[in-house]
């Protein structure tokens, strides 16, 4: 006998998730978190998100209505800025409306869902290892304070420990997941959250992200208000050879250019954190075992946003090992479908935007400036590139504003060839493999589109 039916490792929205729509089928449920349980929550966040991602979660795996008192303020777009901070997109549809939300207070109604529904929440508790029974994930070490260290047994573990991917890094070397990511694929972040009652901001309801390569190479500057006298301002910057350090930007650039314009202002947090920005790790199923959110890698490579995309992870991760219990199978090729689910629903639009990650990588300042100020992009292009992973220029409007920006050819070339590649990888990633067994020469396939587009 197993002691549990699935064990989850970090109660982050991810692991929340997927406790909550197993419990709901009827099955036993562990979810544990390193933090204390009033803590749960609570971690350095843009603190936005997208009204959709709830939409969809409660047609999937049906969560209540948000209480009152998660949020704080309601979105209706999003303002991108450019360089010279004259010229700006604003982005404004389905993906942009939605909420700024007291994170805290939205990760301990994850928690309080899914114990309601019958999971079992074990906090201040730190796991170990992974526990294997003739190769195959069987359970967790587990350590609680002031306690020895004691074993869990279970049909399904799954890894949510966020970006470090605590259990994802102990599977055996010759499992076909990916243990590692490559630093290129993270960001890192630095984040203050303040009461400006010298500052009123203008339009609350919008959220604006600043391009500047020189400062935030590989990132951003965000301030989001969350409310007329309150906002969340931060930036976060690839982790490639020679970045700087986003605490030093927050202290140096961001802070000169924004922050001490607002007058007195009071500290109500700063912290830092790290994110992945890449494609989902390519299998997030082994034998009895699943990752979900930041330790699948379900993060949108472009702004670094993995709240929305690690609960429909979550979502589908339930659903499957559901089913695979039901079958009484929980081998790699039983919970396989959980990887064309997730790449289906949010993973090929996600492998699309990492390869635009690296157009945007080696774009100049000069070159964002030129592109809004010609309006040779337009706040609709960027919006359905973000809803689909895709960058088409037709022989209508658009083609014509290429044509207007023809003083920038060598740029216009590579919007042409990236947009090639992000639809060559959408189509690798609707030719996902229907078993374990294709995975390799799938895998081989995606090679030479990200070779192509770091060099674009």
């Amino acid at each position: 006998m197993v002691d549990y039916d699935v064990i989850i490792a970090g109660a982050g929205t991810g692991g929340a998730t997927t406790a909550y729509t197993l419990a709901k089928r009827g099955h036993s449920v562990l979810f544990i978190d390193r933090k204390e349980r009033a803590n749960i929550g609570n971690k350095t966040c843009g603190d936005a998100l997208g009204s959709h991602h709830i939409h969809e979660l409660r047609e999937l795996v049906g969560i209540p209505e948000l209480p009152n008192g998660i949020v704080e303020y309601e979105v209706n777009g999003i303002d991108l800025i450019a360089p010279d901070r004259e010229h700006r997109l604003r982005m404004e549809g389905p993906t942009t409306t939605g909420m700024s939300f007291n994170r805290l207070k939205m990760g301990q109604w994850f928690v309080d869902i899914a114990e309601k529904a019958g999971a079992e929440i074990m906090a201040s508790t730190r796991v170990k290892k992974l526990l294997f029974d003739d190769g195959k994930v069987s359970g967790l070490k587990i350590s609680q304070e002031g306690g020895p260290d004691k074993d869990l047994t279970a049909k399904i573990v799954v890894d949510a420990t966020g970006a470090t991917g605590v259990l994802r890094m102990q599977m055996p070397e010759d499992s076909p997941m990916e243990r590692q990511i490559s630093p290129e694929d993270r960001m890192v972040a630095w984040r203050d959250i303040y009461e400006t009652p010298d500052f009123t901001f203008d339009t609350p309801d919008y959220l604006d992200i600043y391009w500047n390569q020189d400062e935030t190479l590989g990132g951003y500057t965000w301030v989001f208000p969350q409310g007329k006298n309150r906002v969340n301002v931060g930036n976060g910057v690839m982790t490639i050879k020679g970045h700087r350090n986003p605490k030093d930007i927050q202290s140096n650039f961001v802070k000169k250019t924004w922050i001490d314009t607002w007058g007195e202002v009071k500290v109500l947090d700063s912290s830092g954190g790290v994110a992945p920005i890449r494609r989902p790790i390519d299998t997030m199923v082994e034998h009895n075992f699943m990752l979900v959110g930041d330790a699948a890698c379900q993060v949108n490579p472009i702004h670094g946003g993995g709240i929305g995309s690690s609960m429909l992870g979550g979502a589908h991760a339930g659903i499957v090992a559901s089913e695979a219990l039901e079958r009484n199978d929980t081998s790699m090729q039983s919970l396989w479908d959980y990887n064309p689910r997730y790449h289906k629903s949010y993973g090929q639009k996600q492998a699309a935007l990492d390869v635009f990650r690296w157009f945007l990588l080696n774009i100049t300042n000069e070159d964002i400036d030129f592109a809004f100020k010609k309006q040779v992009i337009k706040a609709s292009d960027l919006l359905d590139t973000s809803m689909t992973g895709e960058v088409k220029f037709g022989a209508g409007e658009k083609f014509k504003r290429l044509v207007a920006g023809f003083g920038k050819i060598p740029l216009l070339l590579r919007v042409s060839k990236v947009a090639n590649l992000m639809n060559d990888i959408r189509a690798v990633y609707a030719d996902y493999p229907d078993s374990p067994k294709g995975l390799d020469a799938w895998i081989a396939r995606l090679g030479p589109i990200y070779d192509a587009a770091k060099a674009a």
